[in-house]
């Protein structure tokens, strides 16, 4: 499954970031070192700033495809071209309702454009692709077998990508225009990019990969529009470790991107968020922890969470102190710091230390419990 990243474009479009060149050219260099394959650098009519930025990381002979993001319109497509990029993803909206209303544009308008656009951007010698947004609140299947069917005989893009622009398309309706779209296209490579608002992005992604998409778009950290993109960490872990597809991606950098990314955005990652959430690797839980030591006493290094910290650059699990610690992890900080206590001792301090947990709301520091002790053991 080939991974798009999204991060620099549509993660750009997240409200409040804005990625200055040297940003831009340190994210990319970041995504290639990772070996993401396909970079979605920025939109060139946007800004010169966003051109400039393109232009630097033309200049660095990335590994990566280098693809910007264009309307389906001639000076898009040449400002694509003056930002130095040799592929572009051109979109038009092809909800029907939208098109006619707000744009003034029939369907045969409407391919027209695109098929033009195309056109003049292979004419250019760009490699063109097309994505048509909002596709999935229309209602009018036949609008969009025209639509693409059309383009596809007339123009012949690389690839067509499925948009479920504003996430509201459930897993299996996203199944069902991959098999209708494979049916109408049995030649031509489908993808996939997708929102997450009603926090279903990744299980779309796993049923268009089920019905025979070839790629499918992400961003780092769900960035993105709204509730955002598909997280690319999180997909590529997801596909990795629970599906078994092969992305190329490296697992053990994914910490590492991920935290640059947060600092560039100025976008922080929640503390619990799926693969590379900060917390995500601390015990508190008395059962957790006693399961974990217990692991690992007897020769497994198995722990609670479902995969090692190592395997995607987390830090390693830590065993920490609060309103839910039980005996166990007592235990563990006693030996650490050199305290001797009775198994009665030992009931108190875990008392004292759930009761201190509760009333701060927040984890003890190692000081914090070493007070507790010299109260307890005396």
């Amino acid at each position: 499954i080939t991974i798009h990243d999204v991060t620099l474009r549509d993660g750009e479009q997240t409200f409040g970031v804005a990625f200055s060149p040297e940003e831009r050219v340190r994210i990319a260099e970041a995504l290639d070192d990772l070996n993401i394959p396909r970079i979605e650098v920025g939109m060139p009519p946007a800004s010169p700033e966003i051109r400039e930025g393109i232009r630097r990381v033309m200049q660095r002979n990335l590994k990566a495809e280098i693809i910007a993001f264009i309307r389906t319109m001639k000076e898009d497509i040449d400002k694509a071209i003056d930002s130095g990029v040799k592929s572009v993803l051109l979109e038009h909206i092809i909800n029907p309702y939208a098109c006619e209303n707000a744009y003034g544009v029939d369907k045969a308008q409407v391919i027209d454009r695109i098929v033009a656009s195309v056109l003049y951007a292979k004419e250019k010698g760009l490699k063109a692709a097309f994505m048509g947004w909002d596709m999935t609140r229309g209602d009018d299947l036949d609008y969009i077998k025209d639509v693409y069917t059309s383009v596809v005989r007339q123009s012949a893009p690389g690839y067509l990508v499925v948009v479920d622009t504003v996430g509201v398309a459930v897993p299996r309706a996203v199944g069902f225009i991959f098999r209708k779209l494979k049916e109408w296209l049995p030649n031509t490579p489908l993808e996939f990019h997708t929102h997450n608002e009603f926090g279903l992005a990744n299980a779309g992604i796993l049923e268009a990969i089920r019905e025979g998409a070839t790629a499918v778009h992400t961003a780092f950290n769900g960035l993105g529009e709204r509730t955002g993109n598909a997280a690319t960490e999180e997909v590529v872990a997801m596909l990795e470790i629970m599906v078994g597809a092969k992305t190329g991606v490296v697992l053990d950098r994914l910490m590492d991107v991920s935290i640059l990314v947060e600092n560039l955005s100025r976008r922080k990652v929640p503390y619990m968020k799926p693969v590379v959430g900060p917390g995500l690797f601390e015990l508190e839980t008395g059962i957790g922890v006693d399961l974990h030591r217990k692991m690992l006493k007897a020769g497994f290094n198995v722990p609670v969470q479902p995969f090692l910290p190592e395997l995607v650059g987390q830090n390693p699990i830590k065993l920490v102190m609060g309103k839910n610690s039980g005996a166990a992890t007592i235990e563990f900080y006693l030996d650490k710091l050199g305290f001797k206590a009775t198994e009665d001792q030992v009931q108190e301090i875990t008392e004292q230390v759930k009761r201190e947990g509760r009333l701060q709301r927040a984890l003890l520091t190692e000081s914090q419990f070493a007070k507790i002790c010299k109260r307890v053991i005396r």
